[in-house]
């Protein structure tokens, strides 16, 4: 193998990971500055970065977007103007930029957490190179798509293209994207040394950032606390994002009595996902979720304590926030709107006047900004065959180890298996949540005892955690198979939960010997129960680990051909040298999930990907259906192919590359097409070949002599 793939990973995620601050930090900082929200100029420099980054992930997506549909360049002058103007503040700030920072231990060992964080993001998601042997983590097969479309944006700008599916003529792409357009700035800012790829992992890094961020700020600004204990606070719910529920139990068991052991904790059931399989899996999701909740905390903020000129200033900056949210993540942006509709109906309720003006403003500001990309989606579902289902649908949340028992016993019944789901609904939350179940029910009961439940301080989180709760059990999303509004929507939930965990446990929790505040004492009461709690704590850790283990080495078992993935990667990092950002390749479209290999490296359009040609983000089924028989025939029926029937069959295509892996049926007849025609690049795993003449582009000498050294596999 001639490159260190590891290597160059490490060095090229590290680079785009600063570069990064360019778009999810310089921005946040200088709103923040010049609308002073949370006070920001009476701030620490520690504070303001909390606030500068979740800040610059809720504004930046969507008026990247709008700016890039008008031009590129608009883009780039307006974050030049805005890295000056951060110039200009660091000079008018300087005495707290270059002063010794004070930090307290507490302080000193959050930003441990934060470094470590990135450290082990990073070697989480980058290929494991052994040797010659290289390995791809399980989130790779997530990444593929995002990769792709990361890619699209660079080469086709905004709105993209599919990546997809390409019959002659490109189709728009139908997705939330605008969290992969900051991605592609990051890439096309350093082109020659940061790939889609690489820079949608240090975009990963960025959204567990913004997360941690969120901690503090929602523990001083939202929570009735506010600044007390808020380092012990914040350092607790930053610990417990590496909590998640029980899941290690029934997967340690399927483990013991099955064949092997899952590659995620969360594959036993319909998940609720850890905070760290959130993050690693789908970052925009969460990023989705950050900008949302600081465009609500930058509203309740400035409606409590600020003038009426700055409440105006904070619901635009919200509006906007909402805007990027949707773009990012729709489910997300979906469960959040009903919370703040739920929110705003309550606050009319109680008479609170201006917080109401304020959500209504900021929600004007969201659909008006939003606009060209819902007219987007919207001209895309009509004007494409779309087979795709409804956005929403009912259904009760899954309890698939239920189910599988009730189809076993009752095979013909299909409507017992919706009612055991719903009578077991209370089980599959404590096996999903654990700790976290346990919370929210001392919270419950804390509130409930109260005389005055509709004035509790904690109001809001319960109805926040209530809406999400509510949707992601009763509906799902049905535009693809996956749930992602089940399995997304809950992150709403979740955050309420860990911010109500770090105050209870500064309450005495967790205390031996009682609790410190009187008034919990019924709330958290024995010693028995402190040691429940304890172990949930430490079986959520063990779950979280076992996820960060599997994710790295599940596949860098012995049954993983190694050298076979580097020998892929190595082909598609040369063949991106050597064709164009416009050129079409085609790989086998029946891999499954998806060819990984291609959405991973290739940088390039496909001719069609997946049997199903990807219609889903965009194109016609039917066309797909004409094209896609046509390209099975050069991989799966070799005999129906003659090798001057290659070059005609591109052209109708609009193919300039064909890809063949060891894998495919036309390598494993030797009398085929790909024996006969004279690949560009070549070894015992792949080869390549230019077809339709599209191109200018001859076999080098160096491709010559490639081609040369490849023996025919026997």
């Amino acid at each position: 193998m001639k490159e260190s793939f590891m290597v160059s990973d490490v060095i090229a995620t590290s680079a785009a990971f600063f570069i990064f601050a360019l778009f999810l930090f310089v921005p946040g900082y200088v709103c923040g500055w010049l609308a002073d929200v949370f006070d920001f100029k009476k701030r620490s420099l520690l504070a303001r970065f909390a606030i500068s980054i979740p800040l610059s992930i809720g504004i930046c997506p969507i008026l990247t977007y709008l700016l890039w549909r008008w031009s590129l360049t608009a883009v780039w002058i307006a974050y030049g103007a805005c890295w000056i103007a951060f110039v200009a503040m660091f000079i008018h700030d300087s005495d707290i930029w270059l002063s010794r920072p004070k930090l307290s231990r507490r302080a000193t060992i959050l930003l441990g957490i934060i470094v470590g964080w990135v450290a082990l993001g990073m070697l989480c998601v980058v290929d494991l190179q052994i040797g010659n042997r290289l390995y791809l983590p399980t989130v790779a097969y997530d990444y593929m798509l995002r990769t792709a479309i990361t890619s699209s944006i660079t080469h086709t700008g905004i709105p993209p293209h599919n990546p997809y599916f390409f019959p002659g003529h490109p189709f728009a792409l139908r997705y939330h994207y605008f969290w992969f357009i900051l991605c592609s700035l990051v890439n096309q800012l350093a082109r020659a040394l940061v790939s889609p790829r690489q820079a949608m992992i240090a975009s990963m890094l960025w959204s567990g950032v913004g997360l941690i961020a969120l901690i503090p700020l929602y523990l001083r600004f939202f929570q009735p606390k506010g600044a007390t204990n808020l380092e012990k606070r914040t350092l607790v719910g930053v610990a417990l994002l590496g909590v998640t529920g029980l899941d290690i139990v029934p997967v340690t068991l399927y483990g013991l009595l099955g064949s092997h052991f899952l590659g995620s904790i969360e594959w036993w059931n319909y998940p609720i996902e850890a905070w760290i399989s959130s993050v690693l899996w789908a970052p925009h999701h969460v990023a989705a979720f950050v900008a949302s909740l600081t465009g609500f905390l930058v509203l309740w903020d400035a409606s409590r304590e600020r003038s009426s000129r700055h409440t105006l200033v904070a619901s635009v900056i919200a509006g906007i926030m909402f805007a990027s949210a949707a773009g990012i993540s729709v489910y997300v942006a979906f469960v959040f709107a009903a919370f703040l509709a739920i929110w705003l109906a309550i606050t009319l309720w109680k008479g609170h006047r201006e917080e109401a003006a304020a959500i209504c403003i900021a929600g004007m500001v969201a659909l008006a900004v939003s606009i060209p990309f819902l007219v987007e989606l919207i001209a895309g579902h009509f004007g494409q065959r779309s087979a795709s289902g409804p956005f929403v649908q009912f259904a009760i949340r899954r309890f698939t180890v239920a189910e599988a028992v009730v189809e076993a016993i009752w095979p013909g019944k299909p409507w017992l298996v919706p009612v055991t789901n719903l009578l077991l609904l209370r089980m599959n939350y404590l096996l999903e949540l654990g700790f976290f179940f346990q919370v929210g029910l001392m919270m419950w009961r804390k509130m409930r005892l109260s005389k005055d439940f509709l004035n509790q301080k904690e109001l809001c989180g319960f109805t926040m955690a209530a809406t999400s709760v509510a949707i992601c059990t009763f509906l799902r999303s049905g535009v693809i198979s996956n749930d992602d509004l089940g399995y997304r929507g809950f992150l709403l939930a979740q955050f309420i939960l860990l911010i109500w965990a770090a105050d209870l446990w500064d309450d005495g929790l967790l205390q031996f010997r009682g609790s410190s505040c009187p008034q919990h004492q019924n709330v958290f009461s024995g010693r028995r129960r402190r040691l429940h709690m304890l172990v949930l704590i430490v079986l959520g850790a063990v779950g979280s680990l076992y996820e960060v283990v599997m994710v790295r080495f599940y596949y860098a078992g012995p049954s993983i051909s190694g050298e076979r993935t580097a020998a892929l990667r190595q082909v598609y990092e040369d063949l991106k040298r050597r064709l164009p950002e416009k050129a079409v390749v085609q790989q086998n479209p029946n891999a499954v999930p998806g060819d990984v290999f291609y959405g991973l490296y290739a940088d390039r359009q496909a001719g069609v990907e997946t049997p199903e040609c990807g219609v889903v983000f965009g194109g016609d089924p039917d066309l797909c259906r004409k094209v896609i028989a046509s390209v099975d025939d050069l991989f799966e029926k070799p005999e129906a192919i003659d090798q001057n029937r290659v070059d005609p069959l591109c052209r109708l295509l609009s193919i300039d590359a064909v890809v063949v892996k060891d894998s495919d049926k036309a390598w494993s007849d030797k009398n085929s097409w790909v024996w006969k025609k004279q690949p560009i690049l070549a070894n015992n795993n792949a080869r390549v070949f230019l077809c339709g003449g599209r191109l200018n582009i001859g076999v080098t000498a160096k491709a010559e002599g490639i081609a040369a050294k490849v023996k025919s596999t026997k």
